[in-house]
């Protein structure tokens, strides 16, 4: 009497590496996986806020210590818009379309 498992055609062998290769690719990602996946996509929104808002702040503290209002916010609005709009541009050549 032969061995079930000890199939000549080797198919019974073939059969438990595919149901581990299943098993295998059917595992959940890792937090760890999932936030490096995303990194990029919030670190643009960091990179576009900063550029945008820090300009006016230290306009606005320019203004403060030098009694120069609006100037210095207006200056900092200006500077502000056109580094996000380079910033932006920069994000798009990054990111592949």
């Amino acid at each position: 009497m032969s061995d079930p498992h000890s199939d000549d055609t080797g198919s019974t062998k073939e059969q438990e590496a595919s149901q581990k290769q299943e098993a295998g690719s059917d595992r959940t990602p890792t937090l760890a996986h999932v936030l490096r996946d995303i990194a990029p996509y919030l670190d643009v929104g960091w990179r576009l806020a900063g550029a945008a808002a820090f300009p006016p702040l230290i306009g606005a503290f320019i203004d403060v210590q030098f009694q120069t209002a609006p100037w210095g916010v207006l200056t900092g609005a200006l500077i502000g818009g056109v580094g996000a709009a380079l910033q932006l541009r920069r994000i798009q050549q990054e990111f592949p379309t």
